[in-house]
């Protein structure tokens, strides 16, 4: 993704009747008008997290339930500099 491009994310817990945390490091995500950078997944729950990255970089997605994080549930993303807008030419 670039720096101003629209991301969705979509986000689902099916498993083993636990709770989640998703946390997005260096960028926020707008879920239900709230703008946040970490979210609550319940038990077989589902959200839509919608994003406008300004900040680039790589960044780490993951759980913040402990047990979660140190079974691996992360994730890196990485937000690309804006790209210039082409220029069209209009040659006749």
């Amino acid at each position: 993704m670039n720096v101003g491009d629209r991301v969705r994310w979509y986000l689902m817990a099916t498993t083993n009747f636990e709770l989640h945390a998703p946390h997005w490091h260096g960028n926020t995500v707008l879920i239900q008008q709230m703008r946040t950078d970490v979210a609550t997944l319940l038990t077989m729950g589902m959200l839509v997290a919608d994003m406008v990255p300004d900040n680039p970089g790589t960044w780490l997605l993951h759980c913040h339930v402990g047990a979660h994080l140190r079974a691996g549930m992360q994730a890196l993303y990485t937000v690309e500099p804006k790209q210039p807008d082409k220029l069209v030419s209009s040659r006749q």
